[in-house]
């Protein structure tokens, strides 16, 4: 490396590092595994200088030892969606703040390549993993495995009640606060566009919506109407402009209008407003992910924030105590993030 002293370009190991720093090779490693009880600026000190100097522990070498690796299998189903780009990065960059590596990997909804993956990051000796919108039933075989080598596993927002560690959105409470949003705004009738298209969270979505509808006095069977098309499983704007198309053809359509995402609710309004109605005058729309463009729109798109950085943060922590204890707990606990609507023009 250009610039850099013959005692900087001879760090090969951990005890090099550590001697280089100045400090203790046990205080550089429970840094580096990512330990509590250093004093923040070592640890500071410590992470900055292994960036400026590219060093990499060997960390194969060092699991094999029995030593931490600092690396944490990262399963996902998909990159397509905005809100779970979102949840990568934000993960990625709570992951080495604190001094780890995650190992990423793609399912693309497969629950055999799920199962595939976990068995890869135990090959890997991974320290923990965290599974991303896992599908992987309850009785999955994968489990007994898990739980024989007491691997740390924390889910995050998961398609079933596994029997794992997991941090999840409050899609109940989100649907209680759309709702009620739109029954505050004079609303009585309700057009779901969408949400029974998502095979993983609509279910949850609908569940929360009876409830809601139960709690708000409203008639679930005579008040709210869902569309959706059978084939379609891309979920975009085109998709909320086409069911919107579909709304407007009715006679008497419901004017309060939840979406299945913001995408959907943008495409929605875009074909209400080329029907000759104002938004929120005639019909209100509320979406869901909050992604960026929907303060942008016109009107601006009200919508359910899913406090991506809190269920990420919580997700790490989580997982960190896991390592930490090296036990697995009696009982899996689960976290349920708040939702937070943001209230813009569209209703």
């Amino acid at each position: 490396m250009a610039g850099t002293s013959e005692e900087e370009s001879n760090i090969r190991s951990v005890g090099d590092f550590a001697k280089y720093l100045g400090l203790s090779r046990w205080t550089v490693s429970r840094i580096l595994n990512g330990h509590t009880g250093v004093h923040e600026d070592t640890r500071k000190r410590v992470m900055d200088e292994m960036h400026r100097l590219g060093f990499q522990p060997n960390m194969m070498a060092r699991s094999l030892k029995g030593a931490k690796t600092g690396l944490i299998g990262v399963c996902f189903q998909e990159i397509e969606s905005p809100i779970l780009a979102r949840k990568i990065s934000s993960l990625q960059e709570s992951l080495r703040s604190r001094g780890l590596r995650g190992v990423m990997e793609i399912t693309s909804g497969v629950a055999e390549a799920e199962r595939d993956i976990i068995n890869h990051f135990f090959s890997l000796r991974v320290d923990g993993i965290i599974l991303i919108g896992s599908e992987l039933a309850p009785e999955d075989p994968i489990f007994k495995r898990l739980s024989r080598e007491a691997m740390p596993v924390v889910t995050v927002d998961a398609a079933y009640d596994i029997p794992l560690p997991r941090v999840e959105l409050d899609r109940h409470m989100a649907m209680l606060l759309s709702l009620r949003h739109l029954q505050q705004r004079g609303h009585s009738s309700f057009a779901l566009l969408g949400l029974e298209s998502d095979p993983v969270y609509g279910a949850r979505r609908i569940e929360g919506l009876k409830e809601a509808a139960k709690k708000l006095g409203l008639d679930w069977d005579g008040s709210f109407l869902s569309l959706k098309t059978e084939s379609r499983k891309d979920w975009s704007y085109e998709y909320g402009y086409d069911l919107a198309q579909e709304l407007l053809q009715l006679e008497n359509p419901p004017r309060g209008v939840i979406a299945l995402n913001d995408r959907v609710a943008i495409g929605a309004m875009k074909a209400i407003r080329e029907w000759g109605y104002k938004i929120p005058k005639d019909f209100s729309v509320v979406g869901f992910d909050n992604l960026e463009i929907g303060q942008w729109t016109e009107p601006s798109l009200t919508t359910v924030g899913q406090n991506v950085g809190e269920i990420i943060e919580e997700s790490i922590v989580l997982i960190q105590g896991l390592i930490d204890d090296g036990k697995k707990p009696n009982v899996a606990p689960v976290i349920r993030v708040q939702p937070k609507l943001i209230v813009r023009t569209s209703s």
